[in-house]
């Protein structure tokens, strides 16, 4: 199966999950966290504390103190267990990652599906822009230790692309748009290569190859988590 098409079935799962009422989806997030927490974990060498990643999400949505308290107790489980101050480290890092930053989803769907489904399409038009714009004109490397292959051009059309869908789609006014979506995108770009740093120490290409040629959950979500918690902020709390 192309990659094409594999892109457009997770599209269309996603929104069909989006659209689901927010229990539901809720525990959707939940099960996200959780694959992705399979996906690292191993790599990190804490698997014992996968299980645990589908509730940090729903701590982190209920109160971003009770998050916090729940990944450092756990952290401290394991370090204890092990006696190991570097596996209480990683517990710390697995489940903050793969919990704080998709709980902000939830905190997006809560304020409006409508909100939810213009951050996804937005982002998903800047990676789509980015990967082809980097392909066909792509010359500069924008971080070559990292992801060689990615552009400077790539990252470029993607912006643009992205800026444009969510100026269209948004109620914003148009400059508060345009900077909203420079700045969410660029934190997505960041997510990516975050993921893409993390690949690199591990000497991998993808996290899994559950998604076909978009690699893993982890793979796949990256910048959409990474930039959810930024977007949030900039629409509803200032």
């Amino acid at each position: 199966m192309s990659r094409e098409i594999y892109g457009v079935l997770i599209g269309a799962v996603t929104i069909t999950a989006v659209l689901l009422p927010l229990p539901i989806f809720l525990l959707i997030v939940g099960l996200l966290s959780f694959l992705m927490a399979g996906e690292v974990s191993g790599y990190l060498g804490v698997k014992e504390i996968r299980p645990t990643a589908f509730f940090s999400p729903l701590f982190f949505y209920v109160d971003r103190s009770a998050g916090i308290l729940y990944v450092f107790i756990l952290g401290l489980a394991l370090g204890y267990r092990r006696w190991d101050l570097d596996s209480a480290v990683r517990s710390v890092f697995l489940l903050t990652y793969t919990g704080f930053f998709p709980s902000y989803l939830i905190a997006i769907k809560e304020e409006g599906t409508r909100h939810l489904l213009i951050f996804l399409l937005t982002l998903w038009a800047s990676d789509v822009a980015a990967y082809y714009v980097g392909r066909r004109w792509g010359r500069r490397s924008l971080f070559p230790k990292i992801s060689p292959r990615k552009t400077v051009e790539g990252f470029l059309g993607g912006l643009l692309a992205g800026v444009l869908v969510f100026t269209a789609l948004s109620d914003l006014s148009l400059f508060r748009a345009v900077i909203v979506s420079i700045l969410f995108i660029t934190a997505g770009v960041v997510g990516d290569y975050f993921k893409s740093f993390l690949k690199r120490h591990f000497g991998i290409k993808d996290f899994s190859s559950v998604l076909g040629g978009h690699g893993g959950f982890t793979d796949r979500f990256d910048s959409v988590v990474f930039s959810a918690p930024l977007y949030y902020l900039l629409l509803f709390r200032l």
